[in-house]
């Protein structure tokens, strides 16, 4: 599934791994920085540059996230933005189960695209 690139800051490791068809980041650990966009927006951007320039679809998969704190949805949601204005593809997961994750993310739904471009899946 090709070479996976680590990038950690805190508690908070971002995991990407791009193959044929798709850009995969896995979020583990905590998000607990006053500012996690200085971390997150850089590796978000290029992710979402590299998906436009190959045509790729990005996932966040937010699964293995035990906590993240309010700061931390903001590049997240400039990410989504950004894609349903143009032509990436990102699919965001988590789990239903941890109610925190659902509360925050069913709430990103409103970004879902018709077409299927943006993509917001609880499991």
């Amino acid at each position: 599934m090709g070479e996976a690139k680590t990038f950690t800051s805190n508690l908070l490791t971002l995991e990407l791994r791009e193959n044929n068809n798709s850009i995969n980041i896995r979020w583990t650990g905590k998000s607990v920085d006053r500012e996690p966009a200085k971390f997150i927006t850089p590796i978000l951007v290029d992710a979402i540059r590299k998906s436009s320039d190959h045509d790729k679809r990005v996932t966040l998969d937010f699964r293995e996230l035990t906590y993240m704190n309010s700061s931390t949805i903001t590049p997240i949601i400039k990410t989504l933005e950004r894609a349903k204005r143009g032509k990436t593809r990102v699919t965001v997961t988590y789990l239903k189960s941890l109610k925190w994750q659902d509360v925050i993310f069913s709430a990103l739904e409103i970004f879902r695209t018709k077409d299927g471009r943006v993509e917001i899946k609880g499991s």
